[in-house]
């Protein structure tokens, strides 16, 4: 079994308040706090709906049993790197595992660690999370490394929420995302993500 967790958010976002405000024409401060939540809101749901990380944001990726294979695949993309393997025993002793083990394929999307010839996966006793791999995921740390189809969708998100906001939804309706904003980010989407 396979889970992630988000350890560290964004210093900063792909969109700047003033570069939402400046798309949706809006010259006041009225609603800063809102356009401010709603970039983030935004943001997470693209990155949620893409399986991607946009600005650079360190991830935590359990791993429950050895792997069968000589790879694990790093479930948030883009990698950035690797910043520790820890193991931990049945006490909950954790053992960093040494980086002469494994190396990165970062030419693989998402990414790679895989074991080096003639090792083998480490030992550990804890019957759920025994092993840890931890990560930096994103386009880079500053707004301009995020590629512009993303960083317009968001945008267009948070804008349609913006002037949405209030609507009610009918009893067992779903909100839809305009499909100009799923056209944005459908080039950027990894599907398939099973175990490897």
């Amino acid at each position: 079994m396979k889970s992630s967790r988000l350890i560290t958010p964004p210093v900063v976002e792909p969109v700047t308040l003033d570069e939402m405000k400046a798309h949706a024409r809006i010259n006041d401060d009225a609603d800063d706090e809102l356009l401010s939540a709603l970039l983030i809101a935004a943001r997470q749901w693209c990155e949620t709906y893409t399986r991607r990380a946009f600005i650079a944001q360190t991830w935590a990726q359990y791993l429950s049993s050895r792997p069968s294979q000589d790879r694990i695949r790093l479930i948030r993309p883009p990698l950035i790197s690797v910043t520790a393997v820890r193991t931990y025993d049945d006490q909950d002793q954790e053992t960093l595992w040494e980086n002469n083990n494994y190396f990165i394929d970062a030419a693989s999307e998402p990414a790679l660690l895989v074991l080096r010839n003639g090792k083998t996966w480490a030992n550990f006793e804890r019957a759920a999370n025994g092993m840890l791999i931890e990560y930096i995921a994103g386009y880079g740390v500053v707004a301009s490394d995020v590629p512009a189809p993303l960083r317009l969708a968001i945008k267009q998100l948070a804008l349609h929420w913006y002037e949405h906001r209030g609507e009610a939804l009918l009893e067992g309706a779903t909100a839809k995302v305009p499909l100009v904003i799923e056209g944005l980010l459908q080039p950027y989407r990894l599907l398939g993500l099973g175990a490897a």
